[in-house]
């Protein structure tokens, strides 16, 4: 970690931990409501990924990184994680949905397990006696989380379906420990510019989906119908480029954060937002989840800081997808 603390690396940790502790809520209440297709959501975010991805590209090294990029060598490294990322993402809004932000965000941790297991097969990363304590501890609030009753009968009166909450998130939690083990991969084992990849990931992913889309609505079915019958943008207005702007600047903020102050202080911002997730949904909060919030704190701070060496590479997989751990 940096040294010193100042405002630059104060204001991208508070913004980190903002996006962290409301991207759900924040997508719940501007794009979750009245838009009518949720296709149509991740696929104007993924084009601002492309755009923030390219802007960030072409300040930090020029048009060089663009001179040997090819279609075919494109799509073999960022083809499958971006459409892994596509799956990925509109699990996630159905998720934000049906369960609120803080369930979400300790739910989705899970993630880490599977990411830990297939770095170890396919990256050859050991584990240290810390990590496997921390994933064990995520095990346990998983758990914790997907059996409690309360909350079932809590959603229920909101409205929302709790169940189907938990699947989209694990589905999205297990996709994105895949997605991020090919990142990994290919920034790692073959070298690929980190913003170029982002900014690939963006456009595939809106590629995958515009092609759902298109099928769905000449067969009539899900979103394709939705849009076929009324239009892309329906439901859409000035509010619902508020989660689209946050969940697509998020990768430049991780990146900010780690380059200010490490990936121990990136840890420390996301606990922050934990935090102020918790105090914005104490009413909601049941025994279960009270436990499983100290918990997922202690799995952070096991995971990103006792018995672990830095590690450059590893810390920009977040960056490059645009999210946070």
């Amino acid at each position: 970690m940096s040294s010193q603390f100042g405002f630059e690396a104060g204001f991208w940790s508070f913004l980190l931990a903002i996006q962290f502790g409301f991207q759900p809520d924040i997508t719940r209440i501007f794009a979750s409501g009245e838009v009518i297709a949720t296709a149509c959501v991740i696929v104007q975010e993924g084009l601002l990924k492309v755009y923030f991805g390219l802007q960030a590209l072409l300040l930090t090294e020029g048009t060089q990184a663009l001179r040997s990029w090819t279609l075919k060598d494109s799509l073999g490294k960022a083809g499958v994680p971006a459409a892994l990322y596509a799956v990925q993402n509109l699990c996630t809004i159905l998720a934000f949905r049906e369960i609120d932000g803080l369930t979400y965000n300790i739910l989705n941790q899970s993630k880490l397990i599977w990411n830990a297991v297939l770095v170890y097969i396919f990256l050859g990363e050991s584990f240290k006696l810390p990590q496997i304590l921390s994933l064990c501890v995520i095990i346990v609030t998983t758990l914790l989380i997907t059996i409690d009753p309360e909350k079932h009968s809590q959603h229920s009166k909101d409205n929302g379906n709790y169940p189907m909450g938990v699947i989209y998130t694990l589905t999205a939690s297990m996709i994105s420990g895949i997605a991020s083990t090919s990142i990994q991969y290919n920034l790692q084992k073959l070298k690929r510019n980190s913003y170029l990849m982002s900014a690939e990931l963006g456009f595939y992913s809106a590629v995958f989906l515009m092609i759902k889309v298109m099928t769905e609505g000449v067969m009539g079915l899900g979103d394709g119908a939705k849009i076929f019958s009324s239009s892309f943008f329906a439901g859409f207005n000035a509010t619902t480029l508020v989660p689209l702007a946050t969940t697509s600047a998020g990768g430049i903020i991780v990146g900010q954060v780690t380059r200010t102050i490490g990936g121990v202080g990136k840890a420390y911002a996301l606990l922050v937002g934990l935090l102020l997730s918790a105090i914005v949904h104490a009413d909601k909060i049941t025994w279960r989840l009270g436990i499983s919030v100290p918990l997922i704190m202690i799995a952070f701070w096991l995971k990103f800081y006792v018995g672990r060496k830095p590690n450059p590479k590893s810390t920009i997989v977040g960056a490059v997808k645009g999210k946070t751990d």
